[in-house]
Formats: structure tokens, sequence, C-alpha cells
């Protein structure tokens, strides 16, 4: 089932990490996706974020599984897949929802009991939203990378439905 694509944030976090094992249980989310760039990774490097790593190995020690979906070309996403010691699906094409839907087939677990990290409103929260899973928005890592320009024109673009949404609600866990 296709959705309109809907950018509406459900949950947002200040960075991956703040994704713990207890919220994620306490979401109802019993497997976790997560994006690249800017999100586990620094924008078009093989650098991962700090804390990225054992914040994976911390989900995986919990029982949640975890696996990549990202618009990233395959080769990038494949080293990453065994960096981290997950799944993958590379050129999501997202904000279509079908790199979730196929690794939530992959992974066995219903699409509603999947989490989709992200940082883009645009993509990740729309994949997320278009196929039920549920979008947890983190802010991006500063892009000083490669896509600079890019990014700058959708953070433009989505700033306004991140600020509605952190006046109205707040980061997860602050109010």
């Amino acid at each position: 089932m296709l959705r309109e694509k809907d950018t509406t944030i459900k949950y947002m976090f200040r960075e991956t990490n703040d994704i713990t094992p207890e919220i994620v249980r306490e979401l109802g989310l019993e497997a976790i996706l997560f994006d690249l760039d800017n999100t586990t990774v620094k924008d078009a490097t093989l650098s991962t974020i700090p804390g990225a790593i054992s914040w994976i190995k911390s989900l995986k020690e919990a029982g949640i599984k975890v696996a990549i979906v990202t618009n990233t070309p395959h080769i990038r996403a494949y080293w990453f897949s065994k960096t981290f010691g997950v799944k993958f699906h590379a050129f999501a094409k997202k904000p279509l929802p079908f790199g979730i839907l196929r690794m939530s087939r992959k992974l066995g677990v219903e699409v509603s009991k999947i989490g989709m990290v992200g940082d883009q409103v645009f993509t990740d929260v729309a994949a997320a939203n278009r196929c039920g899973a549920v979008p947890l928005l983190v802010d991006p890592v500063e892009n000083k990378w490669f896509w600079k320009n890019h990014y700058k024109k959708n953070r433009i673009k989505e700033k306004p439905i991140r600020d509605a949404f952190l006046k109205e609600y707040g980061y997860y866990g602050d109010k």
C-alpha cells in the first residue's frame, strides 16, 4: 500500500545515538533502519560519526534488528554494511518506501514495528510515513562535505516543519 507523500514528523532526536534500545522498546519497535549520510556517517565519506558503531552494537545486543536503507550507491552501502555488521538496501530512492518495505520482508518484521532513522524530512520521514513505518528524525551531522549546497536547499525548505514540531513537542524525552 503506497500512501501519499507525508512529511509529518512523529519523533525528533538531537542525534542518532540518543535513540537507545530502551526508547526503541518504549515506542514498540522491533527493528531500526537507518540512513547513512549526515545520520550515521559524514556525507560522501567513509567516516562514521562518533558513537555510530557502538550505537548499532547496543541495538543488536538488545535484540533489535538493524539495517541500512539509503539512497547512496551500492558499493558504499556495502562497505558500511560490513563496517556495521548489518544488512543494507542501497539506491533506495527515498521518499519512495520500497527500500523500507523490502527490508521489512528481509528482517521478518511488520513494517509498523520498524523505525526509520534519518536526517531529512522530505526523504527519510516521507518514506517511513508512506509505508506505515515510524519516522525517527535526527538533527543532521554538520554538513561541510561533498553535497553541502544540495543539503542547504533542502534544510531551508524543511526548517519550518522542524521548527513547528520542536515548538509544539520538543525533542523526544525533553517534555
